[in-house]
């Protein structure tokens, strides 16, 4: 592993869902945050940090958490966390954690990583040392979105916490999404009947409250996304892919920002522990673009009609609304 500075700290935030709650656990009447979904967002801010700094073949692994559950925490209101590294040895590295929602501070303390060879890792789980393909994708979640869907906003807040606690890894997938309509003749809600045009606002406007969050059009709408979702491909690289494009999806559904602007991406990015000029790059850089461009085309070679669209083991989820029925499958009630 590359050398990473003490002091060097990431922040992200992120909205619990109810399925993230101590009574959705069993503890019935509970309904605040759990104190184990809390400790996965720690757990992988910490991992995050580390991630970009690793040699081919490893990983990191928990090795003690001490934490105290200072506050309660309420689904649906976004959390803000922290991961600051206090201390390497070794292959040992202790991060000074905290987690806060509002003006409440929520869990403080530490946690300790141990980085891996992942091939002798895997060896001593008992796993074959080389892993299929296939094999990999059972733990990756494939989630395609567009900054021009407020429905990719709403599933955005969720698809991480949704996969974290099922020790699930989320790749982030953008594609032009009017590019993609244009090749396979997709939907475009807003040209249907004004009554389904009616009853469409309306429904964004109920699952928005649901997330508490705020959603609004943009006057200029529809933006061109390109140079946002060329900086998010940078962003997936680096593993700070949730926390930069939930950010870029408020400025511009909530903020009513321009994302078509340069400095104001490299700004978010910076907010989200990327470096700002590598984000500026990224979103007008040629190589971006043709990653971008074969994105599209293995969204249509993969049946995606619509976004956002998460997809498990080869089965597709199409809409904010049908993360339910992905979480139901995941926990064993569908097949």
């Amino acid at each position: 592993m590359k050398p990473l500075a003490n002091g060097a700290s990431i922040r992200y935030s992120a909205i619990p869902s109810k399925s993230e709650t101590a009574a959705a656990f069993g503890n019935t009447g509970v309904d605040v945050v759990s104190t184990q979904a809390l400790i996965v967002y720690l757990e992988h801010a910490c991992h995050t940090l580390m991630a970009p700094n690793f040699q081919p073949g490893e990983g990191s692994v928990g090795f003690r958490v001490e934490v105290a559950h200072l506050a309660p925490a309420f689904p649906g209101a976004p959390v803000d966390v922290e991961a600051t590294l206090a201390r390497a040895e070794g292959r040992e590295l202790e991060f000074k954690v905290t987690l806060t929602q509002g003006a409440r501070e929520v869990m403080r303390g530490s946690h300790t990583r141990v980085l891996v060879d992942l091939a002798r890792f895997r060896a001593k789980a008992g796993e074959l040392s080389q892993t299929t393909a296939s094999e990999a994708a059972a733990g990756r979640l494939d989630f395609w979105f567009d900054f021009n869907s407020p429905w990719c906003y709403l599933a955005a807040l969720r698809i991480g916490s949704l996969a974290r606690l099922r020790g699930l890894e989320v790749s982030w997938k953008p594609v032009h999404l009017a590019k993609l309509n244009a090749r396979i003749g997709g939907r475009r809600p807003l040209e249907e009947n004004p009554a389904f045009v009616d009853w469409y606002r309306q429904d964004l406007q109920d699952f928005a409250a649901l997330r508490g969050v705020t959603v609004r059009y943009h006057p200029e709408f529809p933006l061109r996304p390109s140079r946002a979702l060329r900086a998010s491909l940078y962003a997936a690289d680096e593993g700070r892919a949730e926390a930069f494009v939930i950010a870029v999806m408020a400025a511009y559904w909530t903020g009513n920002e321009n994302i078509e602007d340069v400095a104001l991406l490299a700004r978010l990015g910076g907010d989200a522990g990327l470096d700002p000029r590598r984000v500026t790059s990224a979103a007008g850089g040629a190589g971006y673009k043709a990653r971008l461009d074969a994105n599209l085309e293995a969204a249509v070679n993969a049946g995606i009609f619509g976004l956002p669209t998460a997809v498990w083991r080869g089965k597709r989820y199409f809409g904010n609304d049908r993360l339910a029925l992905l979480e139901r499958h995941l926990d064993g009630g569908a097949r």
